[in-house]
């Protein structure tokens, strides 16, 4: 049955399916997933090539946009600001151990999510640093605490994997938590319900065997950014579009949903977007975003790779991704 984009709730922030970071064990959905994190510090910042005959997908008109939220109403805030591009991040070094509470939560109703097995990995080294329960029952449903090892030197962030009933996988990727004794964090995780919710948005339907991603896009600022496009590409710092998978970009509306990609081609003022139907791929894919910073860029066609993030591409989970300005050593 296609339900109506009005049965949608607003995009919330990041999701996961069940996470593999073929870190050479011997198991079916394994792949070999390179993470994002190996690639060298001086990697280029490439001038995205057009893509081949065989591949196509809107380019932006204009350069892009920050954009925030002030009383429900999104306001334009001048060129995206890009000035941290190519530079060292900002993240601290893992010192230790953190204790991390929070409650797991339905990425659209929001409720809190019992009995979700939660794991958390070092993205560079595919090591679990982490793994924890939620409650099941009773006025504390979804509730967990759980303890985070320290990262190794290679990693400067987590990624979540979240899976309950009715919520195959969810990966949160690229999640930074800064060193301390203790932090919270909201988790929330698609159900596959949600996932065809989504896809009936856009005139489609929800094919389990692939992978689907839903992220916001981001400035130097962390403002939501305008017109730029999201890719699902089998390369990093290279643009290879992958077959079959298409993207799509939200309503910015009061309830924002996605929408087709003929109505909004480029990303809106809430600078959300859906990746859907990437195949199975065994060492996972790029999530790439591409834009122009200034007109002059606009006017030579210098279409720029703004934010990457890599990626598990298995088929019937989710990945839920904040898609920051790209820098060296996250």
């Amino acid at each position: 049955m296609r339900l109506a984009p009005a049965a949608l709730l607003a995009l919330a922030t990041t999701t996961g399916c069940h996470l593999y970071f073929g870190d050479g064990r011997d198991d079916t959905d394994a792949g070999t997933w390179v993470p994002d994190a190996w690639l060298p510090i001086d990697a280029p910042w490439i001038d995205a090539p057009g893509p081949d005959a065989s591949t196509s997908f809107p380019r932006p008109t204009a350069p892009t946009r920050a954009n925030v939220n002030t009383a429900g109403a999104w306001i334009d805030q001048g060129l995206a600001d890009w000035s941290c591009l190519g530079t060292p991040t900002a993240d601290l070094p893992s010192t230790g151990s953190i204790t991390l509470s929070g409650r797991t939560a339905d990425w659209q109703t929001g409720s809190g999510l019992g009995g979700a097995a939660i794991v958390a990995y070092a993205p560079s080294t595919s090591a679990t640093v982490g793994t924890g329960m939620s409650a099941s029952a009773g006025a504390t449903i979804g509730a967990y605490t759980m303890t985070l090892g320290m990262l190794p030197a290679s990693s400067r962030r987590y990624t979540f994997v979240v899976r309950a009933q009715d919520h195959p996988g969810t990966y949160l990727l690229d999640q930074y938590v800064p060193p301390g004794a203790t932090a919270t964090r909201e988790l929330r995780a698609f159900s596959t319900s949600s996932m065809g919710s989504l896809s009936a948005s856009v005139g489609s339907f929800y094919n389990a065997a692939n992978a689907t991603v839903v992220g916001d896009i981001v400035d130097c600022q962390g403002r939501a950014v305008s017109n730029a496009v999201a890719v699902a590409s089998r390369v990093r710092s290279q643009l290879d579009p992958i077959g079959g998978a298409s993207s799509f970009y939200f309503s910015a509306g009061p309830t924002s949903v996605p929408v087709p990609i003929t109505t909004r081609p480029v990303s809106n003022l809430d600078g959300k977007f859906m990746i859907l139907d990437v195949p199975p791929i065994s060492q996972g894919f790029a999530i790439q975003i591409l834009g122009y910073r200034t007109q002059a860029e606009v006017d030579s066609g210098n279409l720029r790779l703004l934010g990457q993030v890599w990626a598990p591409a298995i088929g019937g989970t989710a990945s839920l991704v904040t898609v920051e300005p790209r820098r060296s050593g996250n």
